[in-house]
């Protein structure tokens, strides 16, 4: 049974839109640790046939990158005994809530995916970053999907774009251990 759409989804799930301190190295550390428990409790849910809706809601919304904030807030609401196991999980690290640990987790992700996208893609992040859009005629050419899946990385391309510099360094260290959380 394939689990890592589910633990993706209680991944990317639980953070504020982005501002607060800046990242340093123990929340990384701390939110790195919780990663192992977190998967079991994604895998656990699975198993109960309880992570298809998770995926589904937590989607990055239109300029706001809100993930773990949203999956938290449907843990509590759904599913109140696995929020608390996610609270049991985080509280046993340098986190006070899950809030907190959603905090640190979208800032974490996000910085990740600008350092990964500066790396892999650094045309389409000048772009987001010049304001630049997708040309209309060419996006009418493509069928709804592939339309919608270009504006998405456009939106998410903008989120990227505005990682701080300070963030980014700080999370440059972590970058294999990250490639290796994720994709498990």
């Amino acid at each position: 049974m394939r689990t890592a759409p589910l633990f993706f989804a209680l991944f990317w799930m639980l953070a504020l839109p982005v501002k607060a301190a800046g990242l340093n190295p123990a929340s990384i550390e701390a939110y790195l640790a919780t990663l192992p428990k977190v998967r079991a409790l994604a895998e656990s849910m699975q198993a109960e046939g309880k992570g298809r809706f998770l995926h589904r809601e937590i989607m990055p919304g239109a300029g706001v990158f809100d993930p773990h904030l949203r999956g938290v807030t449907l843990l509590r609401q759904r599913y109140p005994e696995a929020h608390q196991t996610l609270e049991n999980i985080v509280r046993h690290s340098e986190f006070t809530s899950t809030e907190s640990w959603a905090l640190a987790g979208d800032r974490i992700v996000l910085a990740y995916g600008a350092v990964k996208a500066e790396a892999e893609s650094p045309q389409i992040l000048a772009l987001a970053a010049s304001g630049g859009t997708l040309d209309p005629d060419l996006l009418q050419l493509l069928d709804p999907e592939t339309r919608a899946r270009m504006e998405l990385a456009l939106k998410a391309a903008r989120m990227l774009a505005q990682v701080s510099a300070a963030d980014k360094a700080v999370i440059r260290p972590y970058i294999a251990r990250l490639d290796r959380a994720l994709s498990q």
